[in-house]
């Protein structure tokens, strides 16, 4: 007998023997199975904060542009005295509004924040610290953004406290910020951002955290805690920093930088994107 006769006449004896099923197209969209599946993407905690970390890169012959800039966002929104210290230091910062005014968007606009000569020549150069990125903080969570986007052998800062002047020298260090979010009753969010010098070798050491002790391996920081903004935003507000016009001390380092054999400097923003609190549900306890 043929081999694809007898194929066949099996076929037929199975399916009289356990039924043919003819099949059909689902009647469900995977869509709505998404939807209903109890993997579905979790809700954000209760004390979650999304920020959004953007760098926006100004070249030399653009700090006019940037002048415009402070010119047209609110730096009163700290005290004088810390406004004056940062300045001692070369860190200006001020407080974008949710809707940014056009001499910001003309920066925005500019060439080097649309366009990447490296990459358009062939030699992509990825700065990996001074991407664009999207972070969920939990409330009073250690968030970091690094500043420098390779290790500086040996780094030189020239720090002001009141009257007095000092200079510290790091070795393998990077220029960090570490900042906390606390988000507020009324849907805004309390900022507290502070500036950190990482440096030497990473060792392994016990830290407190939420009362046990955690083996963490981390470098030596040097932190500035006189220099601590601390200010309160609502979604889609920024904190924007960036150096003096000098470009000096601690802002001069953490900001300027040589790019394409033309000077650079660089804004941080730090923008409120979205805020899960809301005291309204939350449970208080009565007292006595």
């Amino acid at each position: 007998m043929i081999p694809q006769l007898k194929l066949s006449l099996l076929l037929a004896i199975t399916c009289l023997l356990t039924g043919c099923h003819v099949l059909k197209t689902p009647e469900w969209k995977l869509e709505e199975a998404v939807d209903d599946s109890p993997l579905a993407t979790p809700k954000l905690a209760n004390d979650s904060v999304v920020i959004e970390i953007a760098f926006i890169r100004v070249p030399a012959e653009n700090k006019q542009q940037m002048m415009l800039v402070w010119d047209d966002i609110d730096e009163t929104h700290i005290s004088t005295k810390l406004r004056t210290k940062l300045r001692e230091n070369g860190i200006r910062c001020g407080k974008l509004p949710n809707a940014i005014p056009t001499s910001f968007e003309t920066l925005l606009s500019g060439d080097k924040n649309i366009t990447d000569p490296n990459a358009q020549s062939g030699s992509l150069n990825l700065n990996l610290g001074l991407r664009n990125r999207r972070l969920q903080c939990s409330a009073g969570s250690e968030n970091h953004v690094v500043l420098s986007d390779s290790v500086i052998d040996n780094l030189v800062i020239i720090h002001s406290e009141e009257e007095y002047t000092t200079a510290e020298k790091f070795q393998q260090a990077q220029c960090q910020f570490e900042f906390r979010t606390y988000p507020q009753g009324n849907g805004a969010v309390r900022l507290e951002v502070v500036p950190q010098i990482h440096h030497g070798a990473a060792k392994s050491q016990f830290k407190g955290h939420e009362g046990a002790w955690l083996l963490k391996t981390q470098r030596n920081i040097q932190e500035y805690t006189d220099l601590l903004i601390d200010t309160t935003l609502l979604p889609g507000e920024s904190l924007l920093l960036s150096c003096s016009e000098l470009a000096h001390g601690l802002g001069g380092h953490f900001f300027s930088d040589n790019d394409d054999q033309a000077e650079v400097q660089h804004m941080l923003r730090l923008r409120v994107l979205h805020t899960q609190y809301n005291d309204l549900f939350q449970q208080h306890t009565e007292l006595p």
